[in-house]
């Protein structure tokens, strides 16, 4: 028996329509804020352990109240969905996105992981939900294809096998980003419970991890500046604040209109790089900036209309 849900592509009108909107954009800033912050990491004493406790262990605790109250809305949730949940957002996503800033520079983070995940939330769509490829995502999947490629030929003919390394790990990371995305639009679950959630799953993976001795903590060499700083922007920023803007974009804008806006994330995350770390923006960068962020635009078929599509869902047996 199909069971039909929304689709992970909605529009809106009016006052949803704006808050919306302001969510995304927070979002947007949030993301770039904690690409500087891990990038900055890179040449500390703190590790992608210590990033990952500050980053769900902290919100884990202050949103089980929500997780609590939305209790009965988790346990009828598809087993699948909770797992895109939890795994995209969570540890394999932070280990990808943390090791990959470790090689390539910020900007590159910015355009391929919230500028490519719209190819892998298309194919998702298509392959699990049968969703009809059109022309105007189909072009503006090329764009945002030409852009990659672009990107990481000229690490390829630099030969910047280091830059090209981190690359591959961003792009493990978007697609991680691209299953949290699908899963918490077709699940439809309350954005502070679905971040609970998925605090509470890393936690407890991230505490094996570090009983079993998989994983090393640099917390007693780091200074108290930068721990401060990382707990704001891990803790509060990443791990509450963004959770939720992104989810309650998604669910008042739909996960294409959402990704429209949060191509901006290179853009500001690129140009904050350059006073704040001293990197600069390549030729190559630029280019594929302008390619990916006009191809998630196009892709998504920015529209902001009163309408609602749907998509027939067969549960796994």
């Amino acid at each position: 028996m199909n069971t039909v849900i929304p689709a992970y592509r909605i529009t809106a009108t009016g006052t949803a329509m704006h808050l919306g909107i302001a969510a995304a954009l927070l979002t947007v800033c949030i993301w770039s804020g904690w690409l500087i912050a891990v990038r900055f990491s890179s040449s500390s004493a703190l590790t992608a352990f210590d990033l990952a406790m500050m980053r769900y262990s902290l919100p884990a605790l202050l949103l089980l109240p929500f997780m609590w109250q939305a209790r009965v809305a988790i346990r009828r949730t598809h087993w699948l969905h909770l797992i895109g949940i939890s795994i995209g957002a969570g540890v394999p996503f932070f280990y990808l996105s943390s090791t990959g800033l470790n090689y390539a520079p910020v900007a590159h983070a910015g355009l391929l992981i919230p500028g490519t995940f719209p190819v892998f939330v298309t194919m998702i769509a298509v392959l699990v939900y049968r969703e009809t490829l059109t022309r105007h995502r189909l072009i503006g999947l090329s764009l945002i294809t030409a852009g990659v490629t672009l990107l990481m030929m000229a690490s390829l003919v630099q030969q910047q096998a280091d830059i090209l390394k981190g690359d591959l790990l961003l792009l493990g990371a978007s697609f991680c980003w691209a299953l949290f995305t699908v899963s918490m639009r077709v699940a439809g679950l309350p954005p502070l419970a679905a971040a609970g959630l998925l605090c509470w799953v890393s936690t407890l993976i991230l505490a094996v991890l570090y009983l079993f001795g998989w994983v090393e903590s640099g917390l007693a060499d780091a200074n108290q500046d930068e721990l401060l700083m990382q707990l704001i922007i891990q803790a509060l920023g990443a791990g509450l604040l963004a959770g939720f803007f992104y989810g309650f974009a998604i669910n008042r804008l739909g996960a294409e209109n959402t990704a429209a806006i949060g191509s901006l994330t290179p853009v500001v995350a690129g140009l904050a790089a350059i006073p704040l770390l001293g990197e600069q923006l390549s030729l190559a960068a630029l280019l594929g900036m302008a390619l990916i962020c006009c191809g998630v635009i196009k892709a998504s078929g920015f529209r902001l209309r009163k309408k609602r599509s749907q998509l027939a869902f067969q549960p796994p047996v």
